[in-house]
């Protein structure tokens, strides 16, 4: 069974406002991949650092119903240790943002097959300069 790892950015695109073409069809997206988790022969994963994340969202109400969707979706979660940290730090030094570099490296440790992101600069960054096995795309192109 694949495994399949949702960034913070997939998280939390599901309430953005969706108005916009893009965003509209991103959303429709990962809950397509949510829903279809298990019969669609993946699941999905999560970690400290998606989790970490959500803990930080200022708005109370907002940050309630992001951790009882993310709670909700993930078949397993990937704790901090530190192979994971240190191997973050490595890929921070490559060029990725902090955060970027830390849930590559969660992806890596649950060895996911896909690492999916609606952030484009962190899809070219790991493309560019093929980091990783991992294949780190837009939910458009799962």
């Amino acid at each position: 069974m694949n495994k399949v790892y949702l960034d913070n950015c997939c998280n939390s695109r599901l309430f953005d406002n969706d108005a916009q073409p893009k965003v509209k069809a991103q959303v429709a997206k990962i809950r397509y991949i949510i829903n279809n988790q298990i019969k669609g022969g993946y699941v999905i994963i999560g970690s400290f650092a998606v989790a970490a994340e959500i803990g930080k969202i200022p708005d109370n109400e907002m940050r309630k119903a992001a951790e009882s969707q993310y709670k909700r979706i993930i078949f397993d979660e990937v704790e901090s240790t530190a192979q994971i940290i240190a191997r973050a730090e490595k890929l921070n030094l490559m060029g990725l943002g902090k955060m970027d570099a830390t849930h590559l490296a969660a992806a890596e440790a649950a060895m996911a097959n896909f690492l999916i992101t609606t952030d484009e600069k962190f899809i070219r960054k790991c493309q560019n300069r093929n980091l990783t096995a991992v294949k780190v795309i837009n939910p458009m192109d799962f």
